[in-house]
This record gives C-alpha cells, structure tokens and sequence, in this order.
C-alpha cells in the first residue's frame, strides 16, 4: 500500500492520464468491439479526463 502511495505522489496526473488516454485510443482503434471504462477516485482526475476525452 505504500508502494501505491508513493507511486501517485511521485509521477503528475495530467501526463498520466495522457498516456492512458493515448494508449486505449491506440487499443481501441484496433479492438472496436471492446469497451473501456476509466475509474477514477479523485475529482481533479475526473477534470484531467473529461478534459481529454471531450
């Protein structure tokens, strides 16, 4: 659990979110039928990836 801690303090959410966001458009453009779901647990997350996906 600390590990996770350390983790989310060290690298910023924006260009965590997109590389998400850039990697599942890559997936997606090859896998249509599938579906994927961004769960996040903080609203300044919530902003980051409304933001970028429109």
């Amino acid at each position: 659990m600390k590990l996770k801690s350390l983790f989310a303090s060290v690298f910023p959410n924006q260009p965590a979110a997109e590389i998400a966001v850039r990697t599942v458009k890559a997936f997606l453009a090859d896998n249509p039928q599938m579906k994927v779901v961004f769960n996040v647990f903080k609203d300044v997350d919530w902003e980051i990836y409304r933001a970028l996906l429109g």
